[in-house]
């Protein structure tokens, strides 16, 4: 038995799908919410999926459909459609932001900021962040505003290469939609093995993730539904059959409604180091997507295809790319502060993201897309504006917003900076890792004032714990600049022997660690024992020319980067742990004084944000700033001045 038999005309399958912008809505809605509120939606950059899933499909269709058509594709008419849709945001975007970094970034957080916007303007965002050199102390500030642009990239990337694909291949797609369409999943599959070769299951996945050649699984998947939608008879053979075979009309929004649920719960349960994705779950995903949009498009009065078309999902959607855009800058410079965290941080930044994606969309986009100036210029006008916008940002990257000097990645590079020659200063020397190394920076950049002289060996990445590390299942290797550590101590120790001498650590040692004899996990006794030897071992070198060394408890770090935290250091059972550890082996050697700062910075073990209206700590919550380092140095100087060296 089946039910009565539709039969659409061609025409209205060209038509535009409501239910499609309805689902870039889910998927921006998951990725703002993964930003902004990570623990809530821990996978929610899978929504990017979604969106790759969606453009490859639609790419494809629209070509497919033209080369069916036509018998060729207007690849001028391609690529100008495209500019004008893309190309005037996202110059707008980049200006405003480089505008803004201008005003409120560090030296550090602009030192990257030129490749980056570049890389933004010419869609090769990815590859600069995959082949930029890891910068520590780009990573203590804010993170970059145009991290969040690889994604576009992506899809940029593919924007240039399938239609030439699709030109080349047209007899084949046109007369074998199956083939084309296996060719592309073939393809998907690939992505999917190469993306599983890269990664590894404790090291960094950036590079599996972000590459145009590994992550292109979704994009390839929607190309294959997109072939077939777009090349006539199968998808009408698809649609008849879902429409009026009687068991189809009931299974088919079933499976869709079940795999739009499956992709929502495992947005919720995995995240972005769960290795199952890694090894085969984006593709998994990504036909979860495509069954969606196979029934979005061919049955619309699916219950799941009227859920989707709901006009306020619509409406986001179609603003979908706007709040792409502006939301992720929007949580770079709306930073938490006191009192403005939380679910009131989260609804600022929402509204805000809103409030920018709007006007962007109205004054911007649609203008250029199906406006005034597309109706006057076509075309024209968008590419004008984008070089425009284009030759503003190359200016501000040469002048308010070009990139500074980094700040030294080792203390002994500070004897350039200036007041650390003069002879009457009191001569510090700090050891230790890169919390250590903020703390005499600051100091170093007022020297004059506070009336001393920095040195010592503080490092980045350098604990006293020289093994690798373990956070949250990642295994964080120890950077070889840490090598020989105790011959640079005693040689820094022998070139200033009147230098008062500090050691500040804990950062590293509050994880877990990485031996010859696997992970030492905290807890255990053979944790305590190792943190114990390393920090005797480091006191011991410092202490055996006999002069007192200052020992700097462990204070209260905080959550740190909601999107790439540390967990580990921000646990009081560990600080706790640690400065037990700190106090029991400062007993145990003369000439070591613990220095009680936490007073000042966590009194009562409940962490303070700002000291006489100075904020002390970084957007990482684990390194002071520069003001707040110099409200340390003039709360321990008076201290430091009345002790005996």
């Amino acid at each position: 038995m089946t039910v009565t038999e539709q039969r659409v005309p061609r025409a209205a399958e060209d038509a535009y799908v409501g239910g499609l912008d309805g689902l870039r809505a889910i998927a921006v809605a998951a990725v703002v919410v993964f930003h902004f509120a990570p623990s809530v939606l821990p996978a929610g950059f899978l929504g990017v999926d979604v969106f790759f899933v969606v453009s490859g499909f639609l790419i494809a269709r629209l070509v497919t459909r033209e080369i069916e058509r036509t018998g060729s594709v207007s690849l001028g008419n391609f690529w100008a459609r495209r500019a004008r849709r893309l190309l005037p945001a996202l110059a707008t975007l980049t200006v405003v932001v480089l505008c803004a970094a201008a005003i409120s970034f560090s030296n550090a957080e602009l030192h990257d900021l030129r490749a980056q916007a570049l890389g933004t303007l010419f869609y090769c965002a990815n590859w600069v962040i995959i082949f930029a050199k890891g910068n520590y102390f780009g990573n203590l500030g804010r993170p970059s505003p145009f991290l969040h642009m690889w994604t576009l990239a992506v899809e940029e990337q593919f924007y240039l290469v399938l239609p030439l694909a699709l030109f080349a291949a047209r007899r084949v797609v046109v007369r074998h939609p199956f083939r084309t369409a296996t060719i592309a999943l073939v393809g998907a599959i690939a992505s999917t093995v190469w993306m599983g070769v890269l990664v590894s299951p404790t090291g960094d996945p950036t590079r599996a993730y972000l590459g145009s050649d590994s992550h292109a699984m979704g994009l390839l998947v929607g190309v294959a539904l997109g072939v077939l939608a777009g090349a006539g008879e199968p998808w009408e053979v698809f649609t008849r059959w879902a429409r009026s075979n009687t068991t189809a009309a009931r299974t088919v929004p079933l499976l869709a409604a079940a795999s739009l649920v499956a992709i929502l719960v495992t947005m919720r349960v995995t995240r972005d180091r769960t290795l199952a994705l890694y090894r085969g779950g984006f593709l998994v995903f990504a036909v979860l997507c495509a069954v969606i949009i196979a029934v979005v498009v061919a049955v619309p009065t699916a219950p799941i295809a009227r859920l989707l078309r709901a006009p306020w999902l619509v409406a986001i959607g179609l603003r979908s790319y706007s709040l792409y855009l502006w939301h992720w800058p929007v949580r770079v410079f709306v930073t938490p502060r006191p009192g403005f965290d939380g679910v009131f941080l989260f609804g600022v930044r929402v509204v805000i993201s809103i409030v920018l994606a709007e006007l962007s969309f109205r004054f911007v986009e649609q203008p250029f897309r199906v406006g005034k100036v597309a109706r006057r210029s076509g075309s024209r006008g968008a590419i004008a504006y984008f070089a425009a916008l284009t030759l503003v940002a190359a200016v501000l990257v040469t002048t308010v917003a070009a990139p500074k000097p980094l700040p030294p990645s080792n203390l002994t590079k500070l004897n350039t900076l200036s007041g650390n020659h003069d002879a009457k200063a009191l001569r510090v020397d700090l050891f230790g890792d890169s919390t250590a190394l903020v703390l005499g920076y600051g100091g170093a950049l007022r020297a004059r004032e506070l009336g001393i002289s920095v040195g010592g060996d503080a490092e980045l990445g350098c604990g006293i714990v020289r093994s690798d590390h373990v956070s949250d299942g990642r295994v964080l290797a120890n950077p070889k600049e840490c090598d020989g550590w105790q011959a640079r101590w005693r040689a820094s120790m022998r070139n200033d022997p009147g230098a008062r001498l500090a050691l500040m650590a804990g950062a590293w040692e509050a994880l877990d660690q990485q031996t010859a004899f696997g992970v030492i996990r905290f807890g255990t006794s053979a944790w305590t024992d190792l943190i114990a030897l390393s920090l005797r071992t480091a006191l011991q070198t410092l202490t055996a020319d006999g002069r007192t060394v200052y020992l700097f408890e462990v204070p209260c770090y905080g959550a740190g980067n909601a999107n790439d935290r540390m967990p580990e250091r921000s646990d009081p059972r560990r600080i706790a742990a640690l400065n037990e550890i700190f106090a029991t082996v400062a007993r145990s050697i003369p000439k070591v004084q613990i220095v009680d700062w936490r007073t000042l910075v966590c009194p009562g073990g409940h962490r303070v944000e700002s000291v006489g209206g100075v904020h002390l700590w970084q957007p990482d919550d684990q390194h002071l700033t520069s003001a707040g380092a110099v409200v340390v140095w003039k709360w321990w100087l008076p201290r430091l001045r009345s002790s005996s060296p």
